[in-house]
């Protein structure tokens, strides 16, 4: 795993520096709303644990990223992938409450996409959220993710997108162009 940066953001492993902001993200009411149910202090604590424990394997299922503000050297969030299958990846994002709204989720998560198909053989990233999360559905579209009526989750209250490394290597030749 390594470090990268976008212009306003350090992207760097976890580590147990993050411990407190870690906690803060998952046994908040408000940022897990979407989510699930907030994690109590104790099962925080084994989450962390056993997160940097999973980092620590030779290849590991399970990637965590700090989200770091260059401006003010913050710790802002966290993003991860999970792995389905040695090439198919999940993704995720946690932003403190103070850090929305500012177009940090698209960029954060951009920039893990980009690492992880050029870096991590990752051909396909998958993006499961709470239907009503709004923010969430709006990022993942400006993100170019795909949105198929025939693959969305039994549960009504989910959504699903997903984005394929070829369609991220056309956007970047275009952008190029």
């Amino acid at each position: 795993m390594h470090n990268f940066t976008t212009q306003r953001l350090l992207i760097r492993p976890l580590a147990e520096q993050d411990k407190d902001l870690y906690f803060s993200l998952y046994t908040n009411a408000k940022v897990m709303r979407n989510i699930g149910e907030p994690l109590t202090q104790v099962e925080a604590e084994k989450a962390f644990t056993s997160t940097l424990k999973a980092m620590q394997k030779t290849q590991p299922k399970v990637m965590s990223w700090a989200i770091v503000a260059l401006y003010n050297n913050e710790c802002i969030g966290i993003q991860g992938l999970n792995w389905q299958t040695p090439d198919i990846a999940d993704i995720g994002i946690m932003l403190s409450r103070t850090s929305n709204g500012k177009q940090l989720p698209e960029e954060a998560m951009g920039a893990l996409m980009e690492y992880a198909f050029n870096y991590l053989s990752v051909a396909k990233i998958n993006a499961f959220y709470a239907r009503k999360n709004l923010a969430t559905s709006r990022f993942v579209k400006k993100l170019g993710f795909i949105y198929d009526d025939a693959k969305q989750p039994a549960n009504i209250n989910d959504s699903y997108q997903y984005f394929i490394k070829d369609k991220w290597l056309q956007t970047l030749i275009y952008q190029v162009l």
